[in-house]
């Protein structure tokens, strides 16, 4: 039997795709220099990225919009408006529309047919005759505008965005929460409810990091502190509670079990050893402790600290693949470990099958770090014995896992339990 037309179409679309993807790299490469050059040292700008479309992302366009049917394939791949993509990211909404001002700015010279250029650069072409922002099919605006760069004498289509933090952290979520998932489109009507419910939210923690940030410079150490993970905790409850009324179609709590995971982010997580093995907070009060004078420590605390950790946490949180997050289903483990950090696995083991918010604490602690299952459960355990053994004789030892062994499952991984623990003399 043999295939559908379209599908020797898809495919034949897709090796264009492999064949010049070298010239769409140089192509894209050559726009993210050059607006790196006039947006880089923008003080709202975080910086420019570019990607070229997928070959699975291509293959999807194409069968879900029914591109197949007016043009060939090699024409699609060339003229697809977004074959190139660009992003600036900025920190706040507003900043936004700030930047599209200084792209509007920049781009000064009119051709015509609603195309601009920088003056004395006609190679860079942006279609700003366009209202922007534009309204998506979800209601949200965002600054979307098509372009077209020359490289070695062939033109290549691009869309530039413009986005603040909080909008590309949406728009991942959304992407693959529900573009990229099969599985949750029968859910239409309660994942429209639930991703406006998550939206709103952001906003919300976008207003207040905004007024966080242009309040920093009078706040002392600990209370940005606070905020940092006050801000991570908000973030990763309203996610992980869409995700697991996804997957279970029942709205549980998870407050305590996401700021339990948030102190582990900021205190020992894989990505604390990409900084270099201290905690990120701690890394942040050394470097504030050496500064002396109060100019320079109002510097350091609002152009260093927190608004650069947030970022980076936020830009790590938006690589992960949500939609793989197997809420609700067992967790196997092999991992090993001897001594006390194997009494303290076992108990936690014991019950991880069996409690369902032991299970999705672990689900969701698994998702957000990098390694196994296995290699990031012996890290927590090692981080969590430690916590709660620290200095501690034998015979504390004892009694303190005598008194963890008596704990109902659901209550293991909250900071309360871990403080109680750590009280045990």
């Amino acid at each position: 039997m043999s295939k559908l037309e379209i599908f020797d179409y898809i495919e034949r679309a897709a090796a264009v795709l492999d064949e010049n993807l070298v010239k769409f790299t140089h192509a894209a490469d050559k726009l993210t220099e050059y607006l790196t050059a006039k947006f880089g040292d923008i003080d709202a700008t975080i910086g420019v990225t570019s990607r070229i479309k997928t070959r699975d992302s291509l293959k999807e366009k194409i069968l879900r919009n029914n591109l197949y049917r007016d043009t060939s394939p090699e024409r699609l791949v060339y003229e697809m408006h977004d074959i190139i993509g660009v992003k600036i990211e900025c920190r706040f909404f507003k900043d936004e529309a700030y930047l599209f001002d200084i792209l509007r700015e920049v781009f000064c010279v009119d051709l015509g047919d609603g195309m601009f250029c920088p003056d004395g650069k006609k190679a860079i072409k942006l279609k700003l005759g366009t209202p922007q922002p534009e309204y998506q099919k979800n209601g949200y605006a965002i600054y979307r505008i098509d372009g077209n760069v020359t490289y070695a004498s062939e033109n290549y289509n691009f869309e530039l965005q413009i986005k603040s933090l909080v909008n590309s952290f949406w728009s991942e979520i959304e992407h693959k929460l529900i573009y990229k998932n099969n599985r949750l489109n029968q859910f239409d009507n309660l994942m429209k409810e639930m991703l406006h419910y998550t939206h709103e939210s952001l906003s919300g923690i976008d207003h207040q990091l905004n007024l966080i940030f242009n309040r920093l410079s009078g706040n002392a150490i600990v209370n940005q502190e606070e905020q940092l993970k006050n801000m991570l905790a908000l973030g990763l409850n309203e996610m992980f509670t869409s995700i697991v009324k996804a997957n279970t179609g029942i709205s549980v709590g998870i407050t305590e079990y996401t700021d339990a995971i948030v102190e582990y982010l900021t205190t020992a997580s894989s990505y604390t050893k990409d900084m270099g093995g201290e905690s990120l907070l701690k890394t942040l009060k050394d470097k504030i402790d050496n500064v002396t004078s109060a100019p320079e420590r109002n510097i350091v605390m609002s152009e260093d600290n927190y608004t650069g950790l947030f970022v980076s946490l936020m830009k790590w949180l938006r690589e992960i693949d949500y939609s793989t997050i197997a809420i609700g289903e067992d967790i196997t483990l092999c991992a090993k470990l001897d001594g006390t950090y194997e009494e303290v696995a076992k108990l936690f083991v014991r019950d991880i099958n069996n409690d369902f918010y032991l299970n999705t604490f672990f689900h969701i602690y698994f998702s957000l770090e990098r390694g196994t299952d296995d290699e990031d459960f012996v890290d927590y355990i090692h981080y969590y014995t430690d916590a709660i053994m620290a200095g501690k004789t034998q015979e504390q030892i004892y009694r303190t896992l005598a008194r963890l062994s008596e704990l109902p499952a659901n209550k293991l991984p909250l900071l309360d339990t871990m403080q109680m623990l750590k009280n045990i003399g």
